[in-house]
């Protein structure tokens, strides 16, 4: 597991959560530590660190699911859901007039800041300009941190995305 991953499960109290979903399916944990390796431990959601925030989003759809439908697919839409969050905001390393900013899903977050360890880092509220749909936000996030047989199940035979509107673009 991530380190991002093991520190956003403890910082935010999220493990006496996520024990009796990972019982049932071990391998979600592999794929919420992914996402919160690729967004890493900085980029903020609506109200917290979005990596928490999309895997808050993953329990409520399990928990909903859990009696009247399939619980891993509900756990994995809730996962992606909030991947749209991603264009929503700018994530931006500055030192002096130096300014960098993240590129969504080119590399990962921490990659990025990697490169720029000696910048200081914030949240621009400007939105990305691509033209980007709530389903292409989810399939990309999941083309970059699930592998092989993950993204197969949850992606081709389950459609996870398919509650998306396959038009419209994300507006600000």
């Amino acid at each position: 597991m991530s380190a991002a991953y093991k520190n956003i499960i403890r910082d935010h109290k999220l493990s006496h959560k996520l024990v009796p979903v990972f019982n049932v399916a071990p391998e979600l944990e592999l794929a919420c530590s992914r996402v919160a390796a690729f967004i890493g431990e900085r980029f903020m959601g609506n109200k917290q660190l979005l990596s928490a925030e999309m895997i808050e989003s993953a329990l409520d759809g399990f928990k909903r699911a859990k009696r009247a439908g399939n619980a891993h697919v509900a756990f994995m839409q809730g996962l992606f859901e909030p991947a749209k969050l991603l264009y929503a905001r700018r994530y931006v390393a500055r030192r002096g007039d130096h300014v960098a900013v993240w590129c969504p899903m080119v590399d990962a977050i921490p990659a990025f800041e990697e490169r720029h360890a000696n910048h200081d880092f914030e949240m621009v509220d400007e939105r990305c300009p691509e033209h980007i749909t709530e389903r292409t936000a989810a399939f990309q996030l999941a083309s970059r941190t699930l592998e092989g047989e993950a993204f197969r199940r949850y992606f081709e035979d389950y459609d996870v995305a398919h509650r998306y509107d396959h038009s419209e673009a994300l507006e600000g």
